[in-house]
């Protein structure tokens, strides 16, 4: 079964989801204005459709952070890479993503499409993939650390691709117990819509970082 299709989501479309909610401050008037729309290619995901040319594309993928639940599709932070920062993007973001399938899905790209850049923002470690479905558990449910175990198993075989991985990870109390090196730090500076998800300001400045990440990486 391929992790680059996601076939209940192939061509949906959807104006809520149920989190376009209106903000706490702010003008109504202009809430309206910028209502959110989730358009799905013909691959499942919240992104155009796949051009026909991928050799240069980064490869984002993770949850709903990347998918930008709660945001307009031009403001997540795989737009922002390829709208302020010209970097052909292929937005692999599914709401409610495992590390699993967040794994397995950079294992098969890079087996089809051998990317130069692959930039992964890892999920909650206590989600798992069980017989091909993201399964949302409790934190209870394993334990931590049977969740950091299955995180680094998974951290593990996607940055032992030969190929320039750039991790992040959601924003969580469970990451500060991981202690990895090779996880990009960004900075929150705003929220979406729901008040939980990242807010555009955000959303830039991780593109901001990952930029300067992959030119380092390119120039040498």
């Amino acid at each position: 079964m391929s992790t680059l299709i996601v076939k209940e989501f192939i061509n949906y479309k959807d104006f809520t989801l149920g989190m376009d909610q209106p903000p706490k401050d702010g003008n109504p008037v202009d809430y309206l204005k910028q209502r959110v729309y989730y358009n799905y290619n013909s691959k499942g995901f919240r992104d155009d459709e796949w051009p026909n040319d991928l050799s240069d594309a980064v490869w984002c993928i993770g949850d709903s952070f990347t998918s930008g639940v709660a945001q307009p599709q031009n403001e997540t932070w795989p737009a922002k890479l390829k709208l302020e920062h010209g970097v052909k993007i292929i937005n692999l973001g599914e709401d409610g993503c495992s590390n699993d399938t967040i794994c397995l899905r950079a294992l098969e790209v890079f087996e089809k499409y051998k990317p130069k850049n692959i930039v992964i923002m890892w999920s909650y470690l206590h989600r798992r993939r069980e017989n091909g479905k993201n399964v949302h558990h409790s934190k209870e449910s394993f334990g931590l650390e049977k969740d950091i175990e299955n995180f680094h198993k998974n951290y593990n075989a996607a940055n032992n691709l030969p190929t320039n991985i750039i991790n992040l990870i959601v924003p969580t109390s469970e990451s500060k117990h991981l202690k990895l090196e090779k996880i990009l730090d960004y900075q929150i500076l705003d929220y979406a819509r729901d008040d939980y998800h990242f807010g555009t300001k955000t959303c830039s400045n991780i593109a901001n970082q990952l930029q300067m990440h992959i030119l380092t990486k390119s120039s040498k």
